[in-house]
């Protein structure tokens, strides 16, 4: 995986550095600019989808080391162990790498239209190829770490074997641990909730056809999605589930604030 993600993470420098070659020209024509715009909202998208392989891997296994911890009781060491890579430089860099682009490219739009000063755009660009020039370095050697973690953790302890009164034992106490799935996907749609109104955020300061774009019809769908996860989420919560009653309500109070915002910003133009 560490090298893996070397490779794509190569691949987005070199697109960087051709945006920024089309950036360099894109006061020449209409058509000079078009293609900067078009090629750095790619980049952009490119590279937040890249930079979000490390948090897909280390969320896995971190998952699987604490399973693994367990079924074999190995103690809780190895999730100390796993989680020290937080400590380190390669974290906080995960989150900036990943936030950059999408800013530069927002920022991109803004300043093209004089809504921003001029400057953001190119510190956001450049605080990009930084960022990204040190992951390449970092990440893939909190990987390595990680990936030797693993290795060790599987040679010094054993899981029960298949069709043994210790497996079943173990499948017993999983699933008693185990968080409702109603309860993790509340936080899924509450997620995707949030999700809309950043799109709309992007498509009304980030971009040039899509400015016009209204408000209201992402906002009602955050609110619905949001107001079902917070019913779900009081309903099934695994240390303080509420009753139905009390569950619904919330998801009712939470829409009904939903929709005042969204009605009230609506008058407001957005």
């Amino acid at each position: 995986m560490a090298t893996i993600y070397r490779a794509l993470a190569c691949t987005v420098l070199v697109l960087y550095a051709y945006v920024v070659t089309t950036g360099m020209h894109a006061g020449d024509d209409g058509a000079a600019l078009g293609l900067h715009l078009r090629t750095g909202l790619f980049a952009s998208v490119t590279a937040c989808l890249v930079n979000s392989i490390p948090f897909a891997y280390f969320l896995g296994t971190r998952f699987w080391v604490k399973a693994f911890a367990r079924a074999s009781n190995a103690g809780d060491v190895w999730n100390e162990r796993h989680d020290g890579w937080m400590q380190g430089g390669a974290y906080p860099l995960m989150y900036l790498v990943a936030f950059f682009p999408a800013g530069a490219a927002i920022a991109g739009g803004l300043e093209d239209s004089g809504r921003i000063a001029a400057g953001w755009h190119f510190t956001l660009v450049l605080a990009s190829i930084v960022t990204q020039l040190a992951t390449v370095v970092t990440t893939p050697r909190a990987m390595q770490r990680n990936s030797a973690l693993m290795d060790r953790l599987a040679d010094e302890h054993s899981v029960p074997k298949p069709d043994t009164p210790e497996m079943q034992a173990y499948v017993e106490r999983e699933a008693v641990d185990s968080l409702p799935p109603l309860f993790q996907l509340s936080r899924v749609l509450m997620w995707v909730g949030v999700n809309l109104v950043v799109i709309w955020l992007y498509l009304r300061f980030g971009t040039e056809g899509w400015r016009a774009s209204p408000l209201l019809p992402f906002a009602l769908g955050c609110t619905v999605l949001v107001a079902i996860g917070a019913g779900l989420n009081a309903r099934f919560d695994p240390h303080h589930p509420a009753p139905p009653a009390r569950s619904w309500v919330r998801a009712l109070l939470t829409g009904m604030v939903g929709v005042a915002l969204s009605l009230w910003m609506r008058g407001l133009g957005l």
